[in-house]
């Protein structure tokens, strides 16, 4: 059941972290996404004590971290900063150890299409680096990327030397590139391990704004019976991203995703 499986992007609230608990909590949710590159939870200043104190609140509040958002700018598009994000990114990893969580979302930028660019090779190198220290320690990466099709995601996650490397799904932002989502589910079921939900319809004016899950584009009962069918396990987690309410706006999306 989704119900026992609803998560949140905890920014979403446009809280402070101890009162986004709470509301999440009220809200009947599972599990929180957190940002651990936010100044209070990043690695280098959250202490030991601080992240027992972390976990103490959130077990109050009978919750779990479903993942940690590592996500470093603008992700793999400058090699000049690779040596950086890895490590960086290896300390997000052992901050999740701790946080009790064993994913760490990850924005890798543009998947080449060319197998003998320098990127593509660079790439390829970094992750198999950061997947293997996950994979080492139980974790696994989510990665978010652009593609032009889901054989290009693919099989540029079967080059790499680690099984610690997967994807995090969003369905809307697939849909707002012309990505078939319940294609996508059964081409890329094995690599799933995290999804993110959001919602978007187009006004008549020709824009595109974000809606409560449900009000837009994405087929939400299709989308979650296919990836519930592939024997997916993980949570399904709310991330929005604009909207003018975001309590009640989230609070509306829930409560449609809980009929499922």
């Amino acid at each position: 059941m989704i119900k026992q499986r609803t998560g949140i992007v905890l920014e979403s609230f446009r809280l402070r972290i101890k009162d986004g608990i709470n509301v999440a909590s009220t809200l009947g949710f599972k599990g929180i996404q957190i940002d651990a590159t936010q100044r209070e939870i990043a690695p280098e200043n959250i202490s030991q004590t601080g992240r027992r104190e972390l976990k103490r609140i959130l077990d109050m509040n009978r919750l779990c971290i479903c993942a940690l958002r590592g996500e470093l700018g603008a992700g793999f598009t400058n090699h000049n900063e690779f040596d950086y994000i890895i490590q960086r990114t290896k300390e997000i990893i052992n901050l999740a150890l701790d946080l009790q969580t064993a994913i760490i979302t990850v924005q890798i930028g543009s998947i080449p299409t060319d197998q003998g660019t320098t990127h593509w090779h660079a790439l390829n190198t970094a992750l198999s680096e950061i997947g293997q220290h996950a994979e080492n320690y139980g974790c696994r990466l989510a990665v978010k990327a652009s593609y032009v099709n889901y054989s290009t995601l693919k099989d540029f996650l079967k080059s790499l030397h680690t099984d610690g490397v997967k994807v995090i799904y969003d369905p809307a932002s697939l849909m707002t590139n012309n990505l078939d989502p319940i294609k996508g589910v059964y081409e890329l079921h094995e690599y799933i391990v995290h999804t993110n939900l959001w919602d978007t319809r187009q006004t008549e004016e020709g824009r595109q704004i974000e809606v409560p899950i449900g009000d837009g584009i994405i087929p939400v009962e299709e989308f979650a019976s296919s990836l519930d069918s592939t024997g997916y396990y993980g949570f399904y987690v709310i991330n929005s991203k604009t909207m003018q309410n975001p309590v009640e706006s989230i609070k509306k999306s829930k409560e449609f995703l809980d009929r499922f």
